[in-house]
């Protein structure tokens, strides 16, 4: 089935006379995929909790648990199949019993486990293409929301839109950034798509320069260089591409040899270019904090998002000395350091495991089959594997950015199994133009 969101209207033209009470007979029409539709609203409502809350969650949950429901066989196939990441979720939540603060740690890991599962079944239910107009349109609506209310902040240092940060701003207008290049290059598309993302894509530039935040800006600046060199991957043949990849890593490697010799000099003018402080804003402190955590309780963590509680000793300590008056948005600013104080060693394997896989599936996409959706998730993986050093960008409940880190696991796995699965003895060139229109 073609999942896809779209508007069939039919009209009249210089007909005549005699066949004009024929077309009289056929109305114009509106056909639209459930599935499509369903994933739109929860994908809309992830996208503008920002601005509504809990409204969004709420919104987020009952679309997406309508699709959940509505093909129950279905649905506990593809979690079956995707169980790594099942399990991801089940042990945050089984994290509750070793928590210090278990009703929160019981209640966040529900969440995440619903957001997983959400995101496996539309990933089940939509094509790719599907998913990636879907999250095209949700991002140009949340970019013209955040330009037309003009709020920044109160020292000058960032515009906000309709975001809490100026780095949640950044975020978005980059995910617009990046969806907006792979509508555009992508020839299969209409017309009328193309066109739009050449907007948009000023529009999310022109945001992303106004929050002022340089991790996005480096990140986005980057992954276009990526997508440079993906394209040129693609034109060559699989020997060819092999040998230039393992050169540009050896060139790659020699670079941080020769670099690191100049660090000193090269950290000062990052400092000065950025604003940032010698430890980039505390970083280093923040992680000999973290390390000692980790070192106390390595294989379990302290229970999922059970460190940056109110009352909590040391969270309370690490907000008075970095001056966050609000207690909340903060964290150890690298997902790997982050994750393990939460949920152990254990825990965070797995999780880097699987993002890991993911990034290289979707890179290996994009290299084979370049189209929209292989450009998105392969640069978008390719991004978040940049900022998981200095950020943290997985798994949180009801979080957009989650919602696609999920559905590019299973899409990427999906890919996999159809062009390499040894049952399916079809070309890659068909396999490719099935995923790219199948539902």
């Amino acid at each position: 089935m073609r999942a896809e969101l779209m508007t069939d209207m039919t009209s009249a033209g210089p007909l005549q006379t005699v066949k004009r009470s024929t077309r009289r007979a056929h109305p114009r029409t509106f056909s639209y995929s459930p599935n499509a539709l369903g994933a739109f609203i929860a994908l809309f409502g992830l996208a503008f909790i920002p601005p509504l809350g809990s409204k969004g969650a709420l919104l987020f949950l009952i679309a997406g648990m309508a699709l959940v429901v509505s093909k129950p066989g279905e649905n506990l196939a593809a979690l079956r199949r995707e169980w790594m990441i099942v399990l991801v979720a089940l042990w945050c939540v089984m994290s509750f019993a070793w928590s210090a603060y278990t009703s929160l740690t019981l209640r966040y890991g529900i969440q995440l486990s619903l957001t997983v599962v959400i995101g496996v079944v539309i990933a089940y239910r939509l094509a790719p293409i599907t998913f990636v107009k879907i999250i095209f349109v949700t991002s140009s609506l949340t970019g013209l929301a955040s330009l037309l209310l003009g709020r920044a902040r109160s020292d000058g240092m960032g515009y906000l839109g309709i975001y809490g940060s100026k780095n949640a701003l950044a975020d978005a207008s980059s995910l617009l950034v990046i969806v907006s290049i792979a509508i555009v290059v992508d020839r299969r598309l209409p017309a009328k798509w193309r066109l739009t993302a050449i907007a948009t894509l000023l529009l999310g530039a022109m945001l992303l320069v106004m929050g002022q935040s340089s991790g996005a800006l480096v990140s986005t600046l980057f992954v276009i260089l990526v997508f440079g060199g993906i394209f040129v991957l693609q034109r060559m043949t699989p020997y060819l591409r092999l040998v230039t990849v393992a050169l540009a890593i050896v060139l790659f490697a020699s670079m941080i040899v020769i670099l690191s010799s100049m660090s000193d000099q090269l950290a000062k003018i990052f400092l000065d270019l950025t604003g940032k402080d010698v430890t980039l804003t505390g970083r280093t402190d923040l992680w000999a904090v973290a390390f000692g955590q980790i070192a106390e309780r390595p294989l379990f963590g302290v229970g999922f998002q059970a460190f940056w509680v109110h009352g909590q000793p040391i969270a309370e300590q690490l907000w008075a000395d970095f001056g966050i008056e609000s207690r909340s948005g903060f964290n150890f600013h690298n997902t790997l350091i982050s994750n393990a104080v939460e949920i152990g060693l254990l825990g965070t394997s797995l999780q880097t495991f699987i993002f890991i896989g993911a990034v290289w599936s979707c890179l290996g996409w994009a290299i084979r089959s370049p189209s929209a959706a292989s450009i998105f998730f392969a640069l978008f993986m390719i991004r978040l594997f940049m900022l998981m050093w200095i950020e943290v960008v997985y798994f949180y409940q009801f979080s957009l950015g989650s919602g696609i880190i999920i559905t590019a696991i299973c899409y990427g796995h999906r890919i996999k199994t159809d062009l390499y699965s040894p049952k399916n003895r079809v070309s890659r060139h068909f396999a490719s133009n099935c995923v790219y229109q199948a539902g």
